[in-house]
């Protein structure tokens, strides 16, 4: 009953003994739909792009210990990325949990690693109110996954309580007026803004136009350190792309030196894998910092103003606050810059499309041609699942994602959610083509969520990406090696011995696969599969190479900055 009062409509789940009470009392509810995964980090998959397209927390019911914590590879993206989600297992009963019961173990404990906050029900009575707070504190910015363990005798008893849901929609905090005003000042007179954006901006609705609009008023850059959502429409003029966090450029560190004002918002500053020989901001603070998570504001780095509040909130009170505290001649400058950067964006999309040029006959198929030819046959309502790795630089480039909601990646570092998330994207909106963009690596780490397309008939396209191996692993490796004359055998990092055939993959699943290899085949094939009405798999066969000798050069400037 509270998950009908929360709005749930589907359990994304594994089943197990400790769970069969809650199992029993679903039957008998028709309005609430059990999605079966033959694998936990499917269903957290699926729960993922479900919960993102929704902009509202799903539900996941998974076995005692090693059910919910095989669901943590997954799940793990969604701790990072916020989420909304409320994940729930069985526990033993009370009378044997000193006497280290099939199964046991102290879930509450291992799960408060990867959520916002993580209990347990003991007793039937609580039922309500443990609910109600674990939808809340999912859906309360900053959002994340939530944990709570179902213990046996509040599943197994029974109590008369009131059924009442959470309560949302009182999140549009607005900033500190003093902050306000101080965050004015300091981006008023900046002669070289620069904008920094992440995935929160996407979590508060509205936010992204808004971000747009800051640039425009400040006629600066916006860069993304992630952008599995949009957080502001790609095809704006402003927009410059995404950077790679996890092996920062050189050229980034000295954009970020030349700003003499850096405007984040809703981003974490600076999610890296590998330190660089200087961190990302040095001198005096120069970052005004806007974000509906505390902990992000100042976390590694020092900020000349932090304005903590809803992001689209924020953004409006600090447009109100430039129009007030921008001098014409700031107003004059800023579109001076903006038609400077337009141009940059401009001079941006003509060096990709030189690169298209440049490999449009490849054999297989280059990425860039791939990514001209998905973008050529997708309509124009598809939402895309991106888990496609080292493809999504050219994906973000080639195609516009102005609506949010069409894009939907991975985030957190973590492999293996696209499978599931396209198919939580689909039941989230079923009436538009939904397509996934998945790596050959990746798909594998979820392959069994054809199972579950296939069984629930779950009408989506995947597109893999088969370059057959780990290309961004080969990718780092080069970079690693920087500076040295090693070659490096990748162990470990390709599939070429024994390729992988999603085609038979798929067949083994009852579902139809096709081979491409061609450019021009791979237009037909998605009208195929999205005129098909069921789930198809599209083998897309691409060019794995890939040049060690750039890649070390560019990693090398760091040495030369040195």
């Amino acid at each position: 009953e509270m998950l009908r009062a929360e709005g749930i409509k589907y359990v994304f789940g594994n089943p197990g003994t400790t769970e069969l009470p809650f199992l029993d009392a679903l039957q008998d509810t028709r309005d609430i739909q059990y999605i079966n995964a033959l694998f936990e980090g499917v269903a957290a998959g699926m729960a993922d792009g479900y919960a993102r397209v929704t902009q509202m927390p799903s539900f996941m019911n998974f076995h005692i210990s090693v059910g919910v914590t095989n669901s943590i590879a997954v799940m793990y993206n969604s701790w990072r990325g916020g989420t909304p989600m409320v994940i729930t297992s069985g526990q033993a009963p009370t009378s044997l949990q000193p006497h280290s019961p099939t199964l046991y173990s102290n879930t509450v404990n291992v799960m408060r690693e990867y959520t916002k906050w993580a209990g347990e029900i003991v007793d039937p009575t609580n039922i309500p109110s443990i609910i109600r707070r674990a939808f809340k504190v999912a859906s309360t910015p900053p959002t994340g996954p939530v944990f709570v363990s179902l213990g046996w005798d509040a599943l197994q008893g029974e109590t008369d309580v009131d059924i009442v849901p959470s309560t949302r929609g009182y999140f549009r905090v607005r900033p500190d007026v003093g902050a306000t005003t101080a965050a004015a000042k300091v981006l008023a007179i900046a002669k070289n803004p620069l904008i920094l954006i992440g995935d929160r901006v996407s979590q508060s609705p509205g936010a992204p136009l808004k971000v747009a609009e800051v640039a425009e008023q400040l006629g600066a850059p916006v860069y993304s350190t992630s952008f599995s959502e949009v957080n502001i429409p790609s095809s704006h003029s402003h927009y410059m792309g995404t950077f790679d966090t996890s092996w920062l450029h050189r050229s980034m560190k000295e954009r970020f030196d030349q700003a003499d004002a850096i405007l984040a918002i809703g981003t974490d500053m600076m999610t890296q894998s590998i330190p660089t020989p200087e961190p990302p901001f040095t001198g005096p603070p120069k970052i005004v910092h806007m974000d509906c998570s505390a902990w992000d504001i100042q976390r590694s780095y020092p900020v000349s103003v932090g304005l903590l509040c809803d992001i689209h909130a924020g953004l409006e009170e600090l447009l109100r606050a430039l129009e007030d505290a921008m001098s014409g001649s700031d107003k004059k400058a800023a579109r001076l810059r903006g038609e400077v950067v337009a141009q940059q964006k401009l001079k941006k999309l003509e060096n990709f499309q030189h690169r298209v040029n440049k490999k449009w006959g490849h054999s297989p198929m280059s990425p860039e041609r791939f990514v001209v030819e998905l973008k050529n046959a997708l309509p124009p309502n598809a939402l895309v699942c991106d888990d496609s790795i080292t493809i999504r630089n050219p994906l973000l480039t080639a195609i516009d994602f102005d609506t949010v909601g069409s894009l939907i990646g991975g985030r957190g570092g973590s492999l293996g959610f696209g499978m599931g998330a396209t198919l939580g994207m689909k039941l989230a909106a079923p009436d538009v083509p939904v397509i996934g963009v998945i790596g050959d690596g990746t798909a594998m780490y979820s392959i069994q969520a054809l199972w579950t397309a296939a069984n629930y008939n779950i009408p989506v396209t995947y597109v893999m990406c088969n370059n057959r191996g780990y290309k961004v692993l080969r990718e780092n490796m080069a970079r690693y090696l920087t500076g040295t004359e090693r070659e490096s055998d990748y162990i470990g990092m390709d599939f070429h011995k024994l390729p992988l055939d999603f085609v038979k993959l798929a067949q083994a699943f009852g579902i139809e696969g096709i081979r491409v290899e061609r450019p021009s085949d791979l237009c037909p094939a998605i009208q195929k599969a999205l005129d098909s009405g069921k789930t198809m798999v599209l083998d897309v066969i691409l060019d794995d190479s890939f040049d060690p000798i750039r890649i070390q050069e560019d990693w090398g400037q760091w040495a030369l900055r040195r």
